[in-house]
């Protein structure tokens, strides 16, 4: 089950790639009960971190939520 920093934790890992909320989603979930706590899970994080000047960006293209661990 994904938690904070094992998303932290992947991200850095993949630093300049954007993941998709919905594909961070299908990566991590393996069951329907999953796929709705990480999705909580990852709406925190992003209101967290949208208006913060940090080295994880959140951001919304077109109705989408994207992150993207920015700095290696």
């Amino acid at each position: 089950m994904l938690n904070k920093q094992i998303f932290l934790d992947f991200l850095k890992s993949n630093y300049g790639k954007e993941f998709s909320k919905e594909e961070l989603i299908n990566r991590f979930a393996e069951s329907e009960a999953e796929e709705q706590a990480i999705d909580r899970l990852l709406s925190e994080i992003e209101v967290e971190h949208t208006y913060n000047r940090n080295d994880l960006v959140a951001s919304c293209k077109a109705g989408t939520v994207f992150f993207k661990w920015i700095n290696p």
